[in-house]
């Protein structure tokens, strides 16, 4: 006969399964978060877009990149004009806007401070998996609870 086992606490392996899974989900759910902010360096400083201007990269490119050129002031007082050393195929910039520059003195290069976007469907997706490893990595640490009242006792004699 076989001995039936109530639904007592759950194994470890399951819990570990849990947690490690939840963490990839959470750390995938906000990796281009993550990398937004790690490179977005450089001073801030406030700008304005003076020209466009776009160019192919290499001459077989059916599309253009577009580099806003900008207007600043540096750090040190001296106002700068420069354009933007890599391009997007986007034209996202119009003559005159005013922009936040990241003025980066060592390599004598700007890049324009964007806030950080998403697109709709993506904000979506990156919400559910960041929501689902959250909940798994909770549902392991619930689980661990439970095996820690379900611990037996010493009795003290």
């Amino acid at each position: 006969m076989s001995k039936s086992t109530g639904s007592g606490p759950a194994p470890w392996s399951l819990i570990a399964i849990l947690f490690g899974i939840g963490l990839v989900l959470l750390f995938l759910g906000n990796i281009d978060r993550l990398i937004w902010s790690i490179t977005r360096d450089g001073e801030q400083v406030s700008g304005r877009v003076v020209d466009m201007q776009s160019r192919r990269v290499s001459p077989s490119d059916t599309y253009l990149t577009f580099l806003p050129r900008v207007e600043f002031t540096d750090p040190g007082g001296v106002p700068r004009e420069m354009s933007v050393k890599r391009g997007s195929t986007h034209y996202n910039f119009r003559r005159g806007e005013k922009v936040t520059v990241l003025w980066r003195a060592d390599s004598q290069s700007i890049a324009i401070d964007l806030p950080f976007k998403r697109h709709f469907g993506v904000s979506i997706l990156m919400w559910v998996i960041t929501l689902l490893g959250a909940a798994m990595v909770l549902t392991s640490l619930w689980f661990t609870f439970g095996r820690w009242r379900a611990r037996p006792r010493k009795v003290k004699t």
